[in-house]
This record gives C-alpha cells, structure tokens and sequence, in this order.
C-alpha cells in the first residue's frame, strides 16, 4: 500500500535535493562509531603493554626480594639457633651464617631498587608527573634529554602555549615520544626538529634528517595514536620519501568547552 519507511525517507529526501546530505551524515556517524572502537581497541592494547611491562618487569624483581627475604629470615633463624647454643665448636658456623644472612639482605635491597626503578619508568610511561606539573613544553624538553638522539633534537615553541586539556597535551607528548623513539632507532645520529604550535588546534611536528621511507603501521606506536586522534577529529600524517627527511606532523584540537579560550592566563 505505499512506500515502506526506509524506501519512504529516501524518496523523500532524494525529492527534496537532501539525498546527498543524509548520505554524508550516515557515513559520518559511521566513521565517528569506528573511530570510537579503534580507540577503545587501542586502550586496550595500551592496557595490555602496561599489564607486560609489570609483569615482565617490577613484578620479576618484587617475587625475587621476596624470595631472598625468605631465604635470609631462615637463615637468621639458623643463626639465633647457633647463638642461643653457641659454643667453641659452633663459632665457624656462626660466622658464616652471620655473612650469608648479610650477602642475602644486600641482594635483596638491590632488587628492591631494580624493581623501583622499573615501577617509575612504567609509571612514567603510562603519563609523565612533569606533564602534570609543568606542561607539555617542558615535558617535551625533558623527553628530548632522555631520548638517546645524538646530536640532540632541537624543539621550537615559536609563541607560548595556551592551557591544554589534559587529554590533548598528552596525546601530544606521546606522539612526539613516539616519534623520537622512531628516529633514534631507524635514524640515529640524524638531526631531530620537534615543533610545538597552537591556533584553534595544536599543531605538532617532528622531522628527522634520516634516510626516510618510513610509514604508519597498524599494530605499531604511531597507527594507535593515529587512531586515538581520529576519535575527535585529530589527524596524523607521515611524509617520509626515500632519502629523507621524515616528517611526523600532526593536528589536535584543542577540545575547548563552550566559554573556553585556551589562552594562558596572565
């Protein structure tokens, strides 16, 4: 008897020239429902890099204190047991037990401080305290210190930075971690530029001067930032021809609520 809904509506707006129009908003809103699951695939990944990490390091040193700890209170329950009958005989004894115990408790503590270590490096990994504390140029800064590059890599901030949300400062940082990452290991020695900008959108860029032919790989550090940029209309892109250079640029929008300017305050 008439048109069924869905043939209805396509009539309907086909008849009124807005065909088109709904044909971009329903691919729209496709795109905008996978690049919500890309980035929740991507945490997830993320979620299980850090699970490794943990497991594979801090907690590796934590069951070893553990089991050194074990091995020194038995020994110093065999000591206490030779003190409490402690004769001429038993002084040799003694005094070694006394040094085992000692070796055991320093090894311990050096595990102990191994596994510190690995739990800040993980921590640090997972989101920086000096991007909390001071910023994403100076965090930048640090990371260029710590990122194995020689020479090292140069950044330019050409205006001070507005307040940053906390999500786009450190989709940034990490990007640019990526990156440096990326050219100390297929560039090293290469010359390194990090470039920080903002407008409406925060704009970052890393060039190295390496030999190029580098590329976005899924399952790879910079795909997954691809994507989690991609979830609120952020863009990556990698120009890296043969013989260099190679530039990892990017483009974040500032995600402002209504009311907010991102300008720094004085």
């Amino acid at each position: 008897m008439g048109l069924m809904g869905g043939q209805f509506f396509q009539r309907f707006f086909r008849g009124r020239g807005l065909g088109t129009r709904a044909q971009t908003l329903a691919a729209e809103v496709v795109g905008l429902r996978e690049s919500r699951r890309a980035i929740v695939d991507a945490f997830e990944i993320e979620r299980r890099r850090i699970e490794g990490d943990l497991h594979d390091g801090a907690q590796q040193y934590l069951v070893a204190t553990g089991l050194k700890i074990g091995e020194a209170a038995w020994i110093a329950q065999q000591l206490t047991e030779l003190l409490m009958s402690h004769t001429p005989e038993t002084s040799t004894a003694t005094t070694s037990k006394a040094q085992e115990l000692a070796t055991l408790l320093s090894q311990a503590q050096e595990l102990n401080d191994l596994a510190l270590v690995s739990l800040r490096h993980t921590v640090r990994d997972v989101h920086p305290q000096v991007l909390t504390d001071h910023g994403l140029e100076v965090a930048v800064r640090e990371l260029i210190g710590h990122a194995g590059l020689q020479p090292k890599a140069r950044l330019a901030v050409p205006h001070p930075l507005p307040v940053l949300p906390d999500g786009v400062a450190s989709t940034a940082y990490f990007l640019v971690s990526e990156a440096l990452t990326n050219a100390a290991k297929y560039a090293p020695g290469a010359q390194v530029s990090v470039m920080l900008a903002a407008d409406d959108a925060l704009h970052v860029s890393v060039v190295d001067e390496g030999p190029g032919g580098a590329c976005i790989t899924k399952g790879h550090g910079l795909a997954g930032l691809t994507e989690r940029l991609a979830a609120f209309g952020g863009t990556v892109n990698v120009i890296s021809p043969p013989g260099g250079p190679t530039t990892v640029r990017a483009q974040i929008p500032l995600l402002l609520r209504t009311g907010e300017s991102g300008l720094t305050p004085i």
